[in-house]
């Protein structure tokens, strides 16, 4: 059983042959769901960060901070009301329609992406308004998603945080941080495995968010081991990716800074940098639109229980492999006791 080179082989087919998913993939890696790793990845990062929140939430409690810039609030609006209230009308619009078009654009990747794989033939406008119909049941597990990560971050902090209270402010390294690493970031790979099956039921499934929240978490804990392998061998793939983008893009990352510094960000500047900031976006949407096609199929083979995971199948070919072996290798079969023998 070739599971996974197939499911590989097959998302690689969708990503190139069907160029035009690529737009879905762009928009929908503007969630930040850049596979379990990238969850793995920013749990690591939050929780070694503890220190530097918490010290920024002392320094920003003592020096009134929040009071100063609430009052600069104040201020503005009194002298001019109008331009201000109006710029924030139109940058929570423009957010909105951003978060629309990344949404749809998560449940047309996943559809369109099942029916290629059924052997159909879906269209993009068709595809952009079928993914609108799921756009509160998407959104909802999104910000779940999102939600239940922060809280369990408040809860893993929360003993660090009070050590570091009895301490006077002194954030030396505290041996309840290595808690909070045990505690957190398991829960936060679990949780974005388990969103990630339900946002696919949603759309495959035209379910709700409860029901395909309940069948997403049925459906990791029966196949957690091949949900772990799947991100293993994408994180492999994303990494060399990543490298040869970052190899490619390298030599502009680092006199970006300078040149930014002397001339300014100004039109001339962003030509400059054009040609990386437009590799690195379609990077970001063909890897995405790659990583949809293989969680979308694997999705489907696990609803049909045609998934062993490797390490099982591993272990069930280990007697066969012992058995050829020695087949092959008489001599090295274990000869039999003297007390055998004579009996």
């Amino acid at each position: 059983m070739r599971i996974y080179r197939d499911i590989i082989k097959q998302a690689w087919h969708i990503l190139w042959r069907y160029a035009w998913l690529w737009p879905f993939g762009l928009f929908a890696v503007l969630l930040g769901n850049d596979g379990e790793y990238g969850a793995l990845i920013s749990a690591v990062d939050h929780v070694s960060r503890q220190g530097d929140y918490l010290v920024g939430i002392r320094e920003t409690l003592i020096s009134e901070k929040l009071n100063f810039t609430w009052t600069q609030v104040q201020q503005s609006l009194a002298v001019a009301p109008a331009p201000i209230l109006t710029s924030i009308f139109l940058i929570i619009v423009c957010l909105l329609i951003l978060l629309w078009l990344i949404i749809i654009s998560q449940a047309a990747l996943i559809k369109s992406v099942s029916e290629i794989d059924d052997g159909q033939s879906p269209r993009f406008t068709q595809k952009a308004i079928e993914g609108n119909f799921h756009f509160w049941p998407i959104l909802l597990l999104n910000f779940l998603t999102r939600f239940t990560i922060w809280l369990l971050l408040a809860v893993s902090v929360l003993p660090f945080f009070i050590s570091y209270l009895a301490r006077g402010g002194r954030t030396e390294f505290d041996s309840l941080i290595i808690i909070s690493y045990l505690i957190f970031v398991p829960l936060a790979i679990i949780i974005s495995f388990i969103i990630k099956y339900a946002v696919i039921t949603v759309v495959l499934e035209n379910q709700d968010w409860w029901p395909s929240l309940k069948y997403a978490i049925n459906l990791f804990f029966r196949n957690w081991l091949t949900s772990l392998e799947m991100a293993g061998i994408l994180f492999i793939i994303n990494f060399v990716v990543s490298l040869v983008i970052f190899s490619l893009v390298a030599k502009s990352l680092i006199t970006a800074p300078v040149v930014f510094a002397l001339r300014g960000i100004n039109f001339a500047t962003i030509i400059m940098y054009l040609p990386q900031i437009l590799l690195v976006l379609a990077a970001g949407a063909w890897f995405n639109t790659f990583q949809y096609s293989a969680w979308t199929i694997l999705y489907k083979k696990l609803k049909q229980g045609q998934v062993v995971p490797k390490l099982v199948r591993a272990a069930d070919d280990i007697p066969n492999y012992l058995e050829k072996w020695f087949s092959h290798n008489p001599k090295s079969l274990p000869k039999p006791s003297k007390t055998v023998q004579n009996k």
